[in-house]
């Protein structure tokens, strides 16, 4: 072996090491990254920015009059909840609260009885998700919410 050589080994195993070290290095302030008093330099490497936020809004004891048959009422009370994006939009949806409890009895109130009692909890969501659709637009307002949950139906 010539002196040639031997510099280039420990050129190689020098750099190898200083490397590995800096690996080491980073590998622990990652992983000291979920411990919330020692943030490290990539604590943002593996964690999301943002993580998603679900707000909901209820809309607790819509009583309806359905048609019933001969001379006879029925009622429909209803309890749902509304899935919005952020605290903004729950506020919105919250003051927006009497038009969606107007389109609920609107929608329901024309209905036979019978008919809601036969939907499917998917059918009357999709029913209240169409009406309240289509009282944004007649308002020309944004939806403030992405989806309905049917959290209460009690016929009577």
């Amino acid at each position: 072996m010539d002196a040639k050589t031997i510099r280039f080994g420990i050129a190689v195993a020098a750099g190898t090491a200083v490397i590995t070290c800096a690996l080491t290095v980073t590998g622990m302030n990652m992983l000291r990254a979920g411990d919330e008093k020692a943030p490290g330099a990539g604590s943002g490497l593996f964690s999301s920015s943002k993580s998603p936020s679900v707000e909901f809004v209820e809309i607790k004891n819509m009583v309806v009059t359905l048609k019933g048959g001969a001379d006879e009422e029925r009622y429909l009370l209803l309890e749902v909840n509304l899935t919005t994006a952020d605290e903004k939009q729950k506020q919105i949806a919250e003051g927006l609260t009497p038009a969606l409890r107007g389109a609920t009895v609107s929608l329901l109130s024309a209905m036979d009885y019978r008919t809601v009692r036969e939907m499917s909890i998917a059918q009357l969501r999709e029913k209240l998700m169409e009406a309240y659709r289509a009282k944004f637009d007649s308002m020309k307002i944004q939806q403030p919410f992405e989806d309905v949950i049917i959290s209460k139906i009690l016929f009577q």
